[in-house]
Parts: C-alpha cells; sequence; structure tokens
C-alpha cells in the first residue's frame, strides 16, 4: 500500500495544482525576466510546451501501459493536478488577443500556431519516450 492510497482524489488534484500553479508562477517570472523575452508571452508559450511534453509522459504511463507502478492516483496527482495547474489555455487566449489588438499579422499567428504546433509535438515527444522504454 503507498501512500495515495489514503488521500482523497481531491486532495490529489488540489495538491498538484498547487504545486504546479508554483512552478508556472516561478518559471514564468524566469523567463519574463530575460531580456530577449520583452514584449511577446514566452512564458505561456514555454510552460504550456512543456505541460504538454510531461502531461504527454504521465498519459502514456498511466492511460497507455496501466502501469502497476504508476496508478491512478499518481495520474490524478502529477496529470489533472500538476499539469492543470501548471499550464494555461486562459492565458494563451488573453495574450493572442492583447497580440491581435497591435493590428500585425505575424506575431500573433506565430504565436497560435507555434504553440498549438509545438504542444503538440511535446506530447507526442513524451509519449514516445515512455513508449522507447521497454
Amino acid at each position: 500500500m503507498t501512500w495515495t492510497v489514503f488521500l482523497h482524489p481531491a486532495m490529489l488534484v488540489g495538491l498538484g495544482c498547487a504545486a504546479g500553479g508554483v512552478a508556472r508562477l516561478y518559471l514564468g517570472k524566469g523567463v519574463n525576466a530575460q531580456p530577449w523575452a520583452d514584449g511577446f508571452p514566452w512564458a505561456t508559450g514555454i510552460i504550456n510546451i512543456l505541460g504538454s511534453f510531461l502531461l504527454g509522459i504521465l498519459a502514456e504511463l498511466y492511460l497507455e501501459r496501466k502501469s502497476s507502478e504508476f496508478r491512478h492516483e499518481m495520474y490524478l496527482l502529477l496529470g489533472t493536478g500538476f499539469c492543470g495547474g501548471f499550464t494555461t489555455f486562459s492565458t494563451f487566449s488573453l495574450e493572442l488577443l492583447h497580440l491581435l489588438r497591435d493590428n500585425s499579422f505575424w506575431p500573433p499567428a506565430a504565436y497560435a500556431l507555434g504553440s498549438v504546433l509545438l504542444a503538440l509535438a511535446a506530447a507526442w515527444l513524451g509519449i514516445k519516450l515512455v513508449q522507447s522504454i521497454p
């Protein structure tokens, strides 16, 4: 029996979400402090791509492999909780609207297309990484 058996699923999601939110806060601050990040929502894009990669790994471990070492409780904690608190589509949408307000085409187009394609690629890479492990 593991420690996760004793925690209610809502507690697992809440704990994971809190940790993901804190990780998002500090990674976002770190990225936004870089001189190259001026005026463009790099932090949200990077966070969403990393979160997609991590969720791809977690989904493959739990949903596809049904690994006995990776239980449903861990998926609730890390997949639903941490990744849910770490990534955000609402911030992506708001930042895209801010870029569109400037009446220029390429920055919002690059942000929207790049975010979606790179997040998909990251999730796929996470799945392939786990599939490559015997």
